[in-house]
């Protein structure tokens, strides 16, 4: 446990008057109460501003790996990478239609836990559908409290605003179209997400308005073209931002017809489309076994190596030769599918029986586009909860923009209730806070 943990945690239990469990109860924007208020946990969580700064750069590294894999084993070619992960042909021509190179910057938040040392990697997310992004919204909320805001300042705490980052990222992006002004967004679905997630939605809009960006929610089929430009409620638009994944894309019949209008906007320099389908070969999970065997086969430059050992565990792709060995690690691996989220396909090693292990790694083997890698143990986190206190297993999703270290995205789960921790295993939220280094 860290000095400021500590100190907050002295706070809470002997202070008069205590400091409450604030996560109850902190006065947040309305539009991101009603989407996430009943989910909070009970406290932010603090770590040295070092320590996020460290595992940024350190991302940042594992991303020009990753991106660097067609030229370093598939002789520049990204379609053959692209079949080594299992991509379907759609999926695929997608990708690889931007040129090398050409697509949109780097907007990524990779999932990782801390060990009470250091990061390890889950995950890479990469793409305009990323969680999180209104998640400053809490730290703001703490420190509209003055009690919190007294210890904030006692102890120096910060915090990067993603939204803030997120609106400098879009300006930059829209710029050739827009001048340099502040643009208009349209955020997009095609599935019945837009339902599902409108409430997340409206909590986004709301947050980037402050922050200076207009944006409009929209299913893609209702954008309107005229004049060569795209209209949302007669409003012209400068980015299409896109919230539905590469591979609900492909599984959507009528969604080329959809983008079309889009594309050919994008090609006339009156609209960016963001992000871009190649995002989609960065965030699949094959490419960090490729990464991990380059480690392990001395091939990395020395700073480059360095990296991966900090954040990167062991991982391969799963194949039948790779099932013996796996099935005799059971404690220690868990099987991942190399596309997809929310922990769908997801197999715990730890937390199955022998035979359900045995099925799983069997299916997986033989589907050819799941990888194994090594268990990682995150940090248990001590959080108030009524009169006393429980714990709670946090994951970090880590904001990595092309400008750099772009902010935190935090769930958590109470400890024991399994390692899958997402809105949909009934993960709690909060966010969290650094403070410096002692001098």
């Amino acid at each position: 446990m860290n000095r400021v943990t500590e100190a907050y945690l002295a706070a809470f239990q002997g202070a008069s008057p205590p400091v409450p469990a604030y996560g109850r109860s902190l006065p947040l924007e309305a539009a991101y109460a009603d989407a996430h208020g009943a989910r909070l946990l009970g406290r932010p969580l603090f770590l040295p501003e070092s320590a996020l700064r460290q595992v940024a750069a350190d991302l940042r590294t594992v991303i020009d790996l990753v991106t660097s894999l067609p030229d370093r084993l598939f002789d520049g070619d990204r379609r053959r990478l692209c079949e080594w992960l299992g991509m379907d042909a759609r999926a695929t021509d997608l990708a690889c239609a931007v040129p090398a190179g050409a697509g949109t910057p780097l907007f990524a938040r990779p999932d990782l836990y801390f060990d009470g040392t250091g990061f390890r990697l889950l995950e890479l997310n990469a793409g305009s559908e990323l969680g999180g992004v209104d998640w400053s919204a809490i730290n703001e909320g703490y420190l509209r409290l003055p009690q919190f805001r007294r210890f904030a300042e006692e102890h120096r705490l910060g915090h990067v605003d993603t939204g803030r980052e997120i609106a400098a990222y879009l300006r930059r992006l829209a710029a050739p179209v827009t001048g340099g002004a502040d643009p208009v967004v349209a955020l997009t679905d095609i599935s019945k997400n837009i339902a599902r997630y409108r409430a997340w939605y409206e909590s986004f809009v709301h947050h980037m308005a402050a922050r200076g960006i207009d944006m409009r929610i929209t299913h893609i089929a209702d954008l309107v073209e005229r004049d060569g430009r795209l209209h949302v409620d007669g409003t012209p638009v400068d980015v299409v931002m896109r919230y539905f994944t590469l591979e609900e894309y492909c599984a959507e019949p009528q969604a080329q017809e959809w983008l079309a209008p889009v594309l050919r906007a994008q090609d006339k320099g009156t609209v960016v489309f963001f992000a871009s389908f190649d995002h989609g070969i960065t965030a699949n999970k094959g490419n960090l076994a490729l990464v991990s065997q380059l480690r392990d086969e001395g091939r990395l430059a020395e700073a480059e190596a360095a990296a991966v050992d900090r954040v990167l565990p062991w991982t391969r792709r799963l194949t039948p030769d790779l099932v013996p060995h796996c099935r005799q690690e059971q404690q220690h691996l868990v099987v991942k599918p190399g596309s997809g989220s929310s922990g769908d396909g997801v197999t715990i090693g730890w937390e199955v029986t022998a035979e359900a292990w045995q099925d799983a790694l069997a299916t997986a083997a033989l589907d050819g586009r799941y990888v194994v890698q090594e268990r990682v143990d995150g940090a248990l986190e001590v959080v108030p909860d009524g009169d006393g206190t429980s714990q709670w297993l946090p994951v970090w999703g880590v904001f990595v923009f092309e400008q750099g270290y772009a902010g935190t995205f935090m769930r958590a789960s109470r400890a024991g209730a399994g390692s899958v921790i997402n809105e949909a295993t009934g993960a709690a939220f909060t966010c969290s806070f650094t403070y410096p280094d002692p001098q």
